[in-house]
């Protein structure tokens, strides 16, 4: 499924758009609404239900083919509904109503892999990483004109709307500054499939995403697309609820956490992510590895 044209944004970043330029940028993205309190996991227990928030085209993470959800986080979902002792109810929908609704207490978990950031840990509490999730960038098979990260200077990059490869920018610009490169124009998006799209007839020069979905991407199909470099700090994907909601994440790290020791974390990472993480931190580190005060 790919998002209608109508949500995708072109944003043009010329020699002028600076640091400052972006922390505006991020301003204007819309305000996420919060409530009183979120349902703790007692009050989820007494109304007999959790309901969850998955994305419908986040491959391998989260995807649909053909009505049927699948993928890493939902494969990890069916074995939570077999043990949690409740039922977990579960809403598929784009990914820019999944954290809102999750701030706003619409939904009790995004059961999806959010990067962990500054700007989310205000309004959400997450859990322990589900997985690397450190920025990269992909481009079109065998074009010379992209080596390393210096080249993507002046480049037409896709990124989602509002999403951690559009956070990721100002380190990039940072970046290119070093080597006196500057941002190009950069395309939000709502779904990557239309980013892929669009790379493919060359309306972009590369896409940035995180490596684990651009991995994938790479190995099934080598001959369209070629991985390039990370981009900014290393970051984590983790599930998120609720500001404050400890009762919920202590619920959700201690389901994680065995599925860890029993291998079935390793099972899926292997089967959907095609990587394996062994040394994932067992707290919600921000990008770089810094701590959540």
């Amino acid at each position: 499924m790919t998002a209608p044209l109508s949500t995708r944004r072109s944003l043009a970043l010329g020699p002028r758009m600076s640091l400052a330029s972006f922390a505006v940028a991020l301003l204007m993205l819309p305000a996420w609404p919060s409530s009183a309190s979120a349902a703790s996991l007692e009050d989820i227990k007494k109304r007999g239900y959790m309901i969850v928030a998955t994305e419908d085209d986040y491959p391998p993470f989260e995807f649909v083919v053909d009505g049927k959800p699948m993928g890493y986080d939902h494969e990890l979902l069916s074995i939570l509904r077999k043990s949690a002792g409740f039922e977990v109810r579960q809403e598929i929908l784009p990914w820019q109503g999944i954290l809102p609704g999750v701030a706003s207490g619409k939904y009790d978990v995004a059961l999806s892999a959010a990067v962990i950031t500054d700007e989310r840990v205000k309004s959400l509490d997450f859990t322990v990483p589900i997985s690397e999730s450190t920025m990269a960038y992909v481009k079109r098979k065998g074009d010379a004109s992209i080596k390393s990260l210096k080249d993507l200077s002046g480049k037409t990059l896709g990124v989602q709307q509002g999403g951690a490869s559009f956070q990721v920018l100002p380190e990039l610009e940072v970046e290119l500054k070093k080597t006196g490169g500057k941002l190009g124009n950069v395309v939000q998006y709502g779904a990557f499939s239309e980013a892929y799209q669009d790379l493919v007839n060359r309306r972009l020069d590369a896409v940035i995403h995180n490596i684990v979905s651009l991995s994938t991407l790479v190995s099934e199909k080598p001959d369209v697309f070629e991985f390039g470099q990370r981009v900014g700090r290393k970051s984590y994907a983790a599930w998120a609820v609720q500001k404050n909601n400890k009762s919920l994440v202590d619920f959700l790290n201690a389901f994680l956490a065995q599925q860890k020791s029993n291998g079935t974390y390793k099972q899926l990472q292997s089967k959907w992510l095609r990587i394996t993480f062994d040394d994932l931190p067992n707290q919600p580190l921000l990008p770089g590895d810094r701590p959540i005060k």
